[in-house]
């Protein structure tokens, strides 16, 4: 089963940590999975990497924005030091939407499945991946 092409209904019904989509490219580990509300994405790093341990306030675009930084906790792999985004924002259908009188209050149909946030997040990593090969020359430099 390709888990990148998964339904509405799929995601929806799993359970909340599951991860879909799973890939490590050039010293970054990017991973989607299913929040509380939505599908989440995060890019991580080695917990010894100069960028670990920083505030999700870096200059870097995702969807809504970076809402979240710390190390693997058992819902997040261990061993990393991950930035996320959510896919629950304004503009976005919650998982809450389906089940729920809340669904005659939204004004958007845009239900983001793994492939589309794979897509989406294409920009983010590349982003992330600059600042991670900008903070390991600066490290260098300082030492």
């Amino acid at each position: 089963m390709d888990k990148n092409k998964l339904t509405w209904e799929e995601i929806k019904n799993s359970k909340a940590g599951t991860i879909f989509h799973d890939e490590f490219d050039d010293g970054v580990r990017f991973i989607v999975l299913r929040g509380p509300a939505s599908l989440c994405a995060y890019v991580g790093v080695a917990l010894d990497h100069p960028l670990a341990n920083k505030s999700y306030d870096l200059p870097i675009s995702a969807h809504g924005g970076l809402t979240f930084s710390g190390k693997g906790d058992g819902i997040r792999p261990e061993g990393y030091y991950w930035y996320g985004w959510d896919y629950s924002h304004c503009d976005d259908y919650s998982f809450y939407y389906d089940n729920s009188y809340l669904e005659k209050f939204t004004h958007s149909d845009i239900k983001w499945l793994i492939e589309d946030v794979v897509s989406d997040s294409w920009k983010t990593i590349y982003d992330f991946k600059k600042l991670v090969k900008l903070s390991e020359q600066i490290a260098r430099k300082v030492k």
